[in-house]
């Protein structure tokens, strides 16, 4: 009984394992999770301790590795990691574009001067040869107008159609099908004079050489007749040796936190963003600009409803998700909780992502935020101050608080809140049955001020009922199934797989049950032969009592009646009794009685 019992525990906990593995794949195919989940504290915690003890003294960091590093701020390595990456500065740069916009921006975070990194980023900008820029002079009547540049002045005239007659000499030649005149790049930086004789207006409009895309200018001017309007072309951007997207975002992030006018550098980071989609543009140019729709097309970019991945991604996605919750993670809107959800879900039990401080750090630095520690304490926040940290564009600069620290990059701290109404941000309200596709923020009339567009809550579909997604197409470890989602989607659920997850488990506790199995039949293989045999004899003699047969397997023939004295009656069957005390001897051949033998 002893082994037999032995035999069942392990079977018993072969299908406990089962279950678990189970219960562990289901819990794997819920990434979400409620949206208003405070900051799990002690993940955070953990992924602190696990990013300490990856960069040990800081030493074997990139420069990269130590601006993430010290933007996150942990507390026991942080003068550690700012004394190593002050040792790198060579020159006042860090050895390129990028790392020494990262370390702008991890010094000042550490209440260092980067005045001069900062001159020697101004030095590194080029003009883009891959921009095309238009002037547009517009009427509701039929104008004659005159431009100026380089001492000249040139006359055009724009019909009622709005197209333009002439060229105006040789920095704007007529485009477009004559309605605009197309800047020649030996004039970019040459101001350019307007006058007409009837009420207008002026812009300019750039694009991509190698996309149709037309993008407008901010600041569009107006005028009365006989008024004049000035512009001048600039664009800039920053690279080692030419242009280089990457390197241009994070320079002009660095010098938009230092107080300089960074206009000039956005033209080329919305117009290549379409040729530069692996560094996840969206977020950058909301970070640069505020423009409520970069926000929204960001949110629109998540995948599966819960991380972020670029196309052609430079990265990964949890180095994406990280820079889009940088960018935005200051939104009430519920998409982003569920993305910080998702990202705590993919922690490493050790508490790293990836095991990479890189990775690792960026994370901690967008979920937290936490101020710096320096000599004498830690840097006061900008709530802890009493002010606020809004966009800069919203904030004067004789309102803002340099001294005080905001945990986004798109933010400075402010005085004021400078709030407007939801209308003046562009905004709406969504009601009760509709959601904010975009991102929210606070306004004047409302808390949850929808800068995206507002979208009506999809009732469950017969496809999330029975627990799979729907989706605008399936992914490579994905397959559709036969239920219906909201038009244009298609229902997904996980492929088996054998090679891992729950089939994989499956197969490995199978064979390991055969092998235990096999081993026991091996060891006991005599007794089973036995029981086999007996088995094998009771299965005939059951069938032999049907009847008596004939050595020729037919029945016998009855026999003749037989004379003489009647036969003597059979004397009846004798009682045998056993020993007092002890139990009757079991019927011989029993099986149940051979597996008890076996077992014992």
């Amino acid at each position: 009984m002893k082994k037999t019992g032995a035999v069942l525990i392990t079977l018993l906990l072969a299908f406990s394992l089962i279950s678990l593995v189970l219960s562990e794949e289901n819990d794997s195919n819920n990434t979400g999770g409620n949206s208003n989940d405070p900051v799990p504290t002690d993940k955070i915690e953990l992924g602190f301790q696990c990013l300490e003890e990856l960069a040990v003294d800081c030493s074997g960091l990139s420069v990269q590795e130590l601006s993430y590093t010290i933007l996150a701020s942990p507390e026991n390595i942080f003068s550690t990691c700012v004394n190593q990456l002050q040792s790198r500065k060579s020159e006042n740069n860090f050895g390129g574009v990028r790392d020494t916009a990262l370390a702008v921006l991890a010094l000042q975070h550490a209440g260092e001067d980067t005045t001069a990194l900062e001159e020697w980023l101004l030095t590194k900008t080029h003009t883009p040869t891959n921009l095309i820029w238009y002037l547009q002079e517009d009427s509701n009547l039929e104008t004659e107008c005159h431009i100026g540049y380089n001492t000249n002045d040139y006359t055009i005239t724009i019909s009622e159609n709005k197209k333009i007659n002439s060229d105006a000499g040789p920095c704007l030649t007529r485009a477009q099908s004559n309605f605009w005149l197309e800047v020649s790049p030996e004039c970019y930086g040459d101001e350019i004079s307007v006058t007409c004789d009837q009420q207008f207006i002026t812009s300019l409009l750039y694009r991509n050489m190698n996309s149709p895309t037309i993008y407008v200018l901010e600041g569009t001017q107006n005028a009365a007749a006989f008024g004049q309007t000035e512009t001048t072309v600039t664009s800039k951007c920053f690279g080692d040796s030419s242009c280089n997207y990457e390197a241009t975002a994070w320079a002009t992030m660095a010098l938009l936190k230092s107080g300089h006018d960074i206009e000039e550098y956005i033209p080329y980071l919305i117009a290549l963003s379409d040729s530069n989609e692996g560094y996840l543009p969206n977020a950058f140019i909301y970070m640069i600009t505020n423009y409520g729709e970069y926000a929204s097309r960001l949110v629109e970019e998540r995948k599966l409803g819960n991380y972020w991945e670029a196309d052609n991604s430079a990265y990964n996605k949890y180095y994406d998700t990280a820079l889009a919750i940088l960018s935005i993670g200051n939104s009430n809107s519920p998409q982003i909780q569920e993305s910080k959800n998702w990202l705590f879900f993919s922690q490493g039990s050790n508490g790293c992502w990836q095991n990479s401080v890189r990775d690792t750090a960026f994370i901690l630095w967008s979920l937290i935020g936490r101020p710096s520690t320096v000599e004498g304490g830690t840097v006061t926040t900008c709530s802890e101050g009493g002010f606020f940290c809004i966009p800069t564009s919203e904030c004067p600069s004789a309102e803002q608080r340099g001294n005080y620290q905001c945990s986004s990059l798109s933010t400075t701290c402010c005085a004021a809140e400078n709030l407007k109404s939801c209308s003046e941000y562009g905004g709406s309200i969504c009601s009760s049955g509709e959601s904010c596709q975009g991102i929210e923020r606070r306004a004047i009339d409302n808390d949850n001020c929808c800068t995206g567009t507002c979208e009506e809550i999809p009732t469950e579909t017969q496809c999330e009922s029975n627990y799979y997604s729907c989706q605008d197409s399936c992914s490579d470890s994905q397959e559709n199934i036969d239920y219906t989602c909201n038009q244009g989607q298609i229902c997904c659920r996980t492929k088996p797989q054998t090679e891992s997850g729950l089939s994989g488990w499956i197969w490995v506790i199978s064979i390991l049950i055969l092998i235990v199995l096999g081993v026991i039949l091996w060891i006991k293989r005599e007794n089973v032969k036995l029981l086999w045999f007996k088995m094998k004899s009771k299965f005939k003699k059951d069938k032999s009592r049907g009847g008596q047969t004939t050595q020729g397997g037919g029945p016998r023939p009855p026999f003749p009646p037989r004379r003489g004295p009647p036969p003597r009656p059979p004397m009846p069957p004798q009682r045998r009794i056993a020993p007092q005390g002890k139990p009757p001897a079991p019927k011989e051949g029993s099986v149940f009685d051979e597996l008890k033998r076996m077992s014992g």
